[in-house]
């Protein structure tokens, strides 16, 4: 079913699906003047009818230098993203997209790749070119595939991004363009499931705002309106690097990036903590958690 006349009211565009291109699904959600959907066919949910392109941008204007991540938190995250590309690369050039200060980039160039990033921040570019040494192409993603200079990489990372991206397969595909044969592509994303998992329950107990969509704090981002555009879990971010022409090598829950709310620290921790012994218990096969990264090799 769709909502037409949500869209022609706010000037919103309905889409179909962004994993499968269907245009069947259900409400969800709805919360911060937006619907999240489910699509009926592969089970994505994402925002629907989208938002503008203003909307967005006017979101994005807030989001600067002092808002991104900071100290060991994110050091130890980036530690445990280079971990998990060397199981399948040990060496090579990297594409980091949405690359901030180039703070990933440190930890990759560390180990010995050469690495370039993508960031439509203009401070936070400029800093990983002066203060990091970092190069950096100032600007989003799509500008980036539509620029006529571009180079070849051996690993491509997009983390904690693709949920942020309006076309998500346009921006894979594109991608995969720039991966030598066999590279390797790196996602990071919000696990959906676990959000879905205690908002249906606290909606059954009764709680108001059951799925933290009027708080300005909230300790899940699964759904995240509207900066999240589509809400993945471990199945339909696999569905969608398969459609763009990716083999999946590995799923795992992803390490937690710690900031400076002392309390959702201490939640991200005892899921993670959670989500690790789940793991392991079903032997690899049960990946549940905060969030989840991904491998995938390019295929052809």
């Amino acid at each position: 079913m769709a909502a037409p006349q949500l869209a022609t009211m706010e000037g919103r565009a309905t889409v179909d699906c962004r994993i499968c291109g269907s245009s069947s699904f259900f409400p969800y959600l709805q919360g911060r003047g937006y619907q999240i959907v489910e699509c009926l066919e592969c089970g994505l949910r994402y925002i629907n009818p989208q938002p503008t392109d203003r909307e967005l941008r006017e979101f994005y204007a807030g989001f600067d230098l002092d808002s991104t991540w900071r100290g060991d938190g994110e050091e130890r995250f980036d530690r445990a993203m280079r971990d998990f590309v060397l199981q399948f690369r040990r060496s090579g050039s990297v594409l980091d997209v949405g690359s901030s200060r180039g703070n990933f980039l440190l930890a990759m160039r560390a180990a010995g790749f050469s690495v370039f990033g993508v960031e439509p921040s203009p401070k936070n570019s400029e800093f990983a070119r002066s203060a990091n040494g970092i190069d950096s192409y100032t600007g989003t993603i799509e500008e980036f595939l539509a620029a006529p200079t571009r180079r070849p990489f051996d690993v491509i990372t997009v983390l904690n991004v693709i949920e942020h991206v309006p076309d998500p397969k346009q921006v894979l595909t594109g991608l995969r363009e720039l991966l030598v044969s066999c590279g390797l592509l790196i996602l990071a994303v919000p696990d959906a499931r676990l959000h879905s998992l205690i908002g249906g329950t606290r909606q059954k107990l009764g709680f108001g705002d059951p799925f933290w969509m009027h708080t300005r704090k909230h300790p899940l981002v699964g759904f995240d309106p509207p900066a999240h555009l589509c809400s993945f879990e471990p199945k339909t971010i696999s569905q969608l690097t398969e459609k763009c022409g990716f083999q999946t090598l590995g799923v795992r829950n992803a390490p937690v990036i710690i900031n400076q709310d002392v309390w959702k620290n201490v939640a991200k921790i005892l899921l993670h903590g959670l989500s690790e012994c789940l793991y392991l218990a079903s032997l690899g096969r049960v990946v549940l958690g905060y969030s989840t990264m991904l491998a995938a090799r390019k295929m052809g």
